[in-house]
């Protein structure tokens, strides 16, 4: 059957009906103390993509970056109130989403050299090679190659 079409039986009559979807991630809304520090910690310590520079106008303030090549948009929003973007399992911070690295060693070495704030790394098959990075606002990501 056709993703764009779907066919109900309504009584004796066929009917079709077209089916909108999902085609994407847009963005991904981040909201941040200080849009300044948190879209330059990102760009130099995760090597994202700056694609907007922090902009300020009369009640915020947001930028934009993107995750790697091909990956969404982040715009960052300067927030009073934040919300995390890690949930709690078994009492330590998870992490909502997971960012893909091609070198998971280099990269955690890296971090530490730049005195970030990361986990231990782990090999845990099937998943991968992995570790935690905490950002200046203290939202956890997972890095996994």
């Amino acid at each position: 059957m056709d993703q764009t079409k779907t066919e109900q039986k309504l009584g004796s009559v066929l009917v079709t009906k077209g089916i909108k979807r999902i085609t994407g991630l847009a963005c991904i809304n981040l909201p941040v103390r200080n849009v300044e520090v948190s879209a330059e910690w990102y760009v130099e310590n995760l090597g994202v993509i700056l694609l907007r520079e922090p902009m300020r106008f009369d009640q915020n303030a947001n930028a934009i970056i993107q995750l790697g090549e091909n990956g969404p948009s982040v715009l960052m929003h300067e927030e009073q109130e934040l919300i995390p973007l890690h949930f709690t399992r078994h009492g330590k911070p998870a992490p909502i989403f997971e960012l893909r690295t091609d070198d998971a060693e280099a990269f955690y070495t890296q971090l530490l050299e730049n005195e970030v704030t990361v986990s231990n790394r782990h090999d845990n098959l099937p998943c991968g090679k992995y570790f935690h990075v905490h950002d200046p606002d203290g939202n956890v990501i997972t890095i996994v190659e």
